[in-house]
């Protein structure tokens, strides 16, 4: 078999995108033109759904995260949270953009932000999550708040530890008597979660359910 036929076969088998295709994409992410670098972003999340490894673009679609097309922000987010374990140190660039939309006036990039915070398993996350967390468990609106406490179960998996010494268990307590209907189930559910997990403090949680 000729090299450029088992090239071409090894590529079908790993999934590997063309060197072609790959540069491609990294030089529509890096465009002047907006329009051309969201067509991109879109190309790239396709590409990585059907399973194609599109990780070494990392960097260049991090390039695209500060944006307030809604749209483009989510599928930058889906990015990251895929590759996040992959490319740790890069995902931390993003927290400040995280961090920042946490106090976006849209609850749903608010929401949006607290949710992949919570989604990315890289353990350096969680010395960020703490006031985005306490904020949005406070905000306004209930959706944001319902997000944030599912979020709490998230950290909880990633450092218990520090889920325990910042009173985000108590907040969740709290939280059960909670206005809306929907943060109380989402408060009661995380609570579960938690209370299924092997670094469960059994005794804490009883006394308080």
């Amino acid at each position: 078999m000729s090299g450029s036929r088992l090239e071409a076969r090894l590529r079908r088998l790993f999934k590997i995108p063309k060197k072609g295709e790959t540069y491609e994409f990294r030089s529509g992410l890096v465009s002047q033109y907006a329009d051309e670098r969201k067509d991109t972003i879109q190309r790239v999340i396709a590409a990585m759904t059907v399973g194609k490894d599109v990780s070494s673009l990392f960097p260049d679609v991090l390039k695209n995260i500060a944006t307030h097309d809604l749209e483009q922000k989510k599928l930058v987010y889906l990015y990251l949270m895929n590759y996040a374990k992959t490319n740790p140190e890069l995902c931390i660039l993003a927290v400040n953009t995280f961090v920042k939309d946490t106090e976006d006036p849209n609850p749903l990039v608010r929401a949006l932000a607290i949710r992949t915070m919570g989604c990315i398993r890289v353990d350096r996350m969680a010395d960020y999550m703490d006031l985005p967390l306490k904020r949005t468990l406070k905000d306004d609106n209930p959706y944001v708040r319902k997000t944030a406490v599912i979020c709490v179960a998230k950290l909880y998996e990633l450092n218990p530890e520090i889920c325990l010494e910042r009173g985000f268990l108590e907040t969740l307590m709290e939280m059960i008597d909670d206005s809306n209907q929907m943060v109380v189930a989402n408060a009661i559910s995380a609570l579960i979660e938690i209370q299924k997990s092997q670094h469960t403090t059994l005794d804490f949680l009883n006394s308080k359910l």
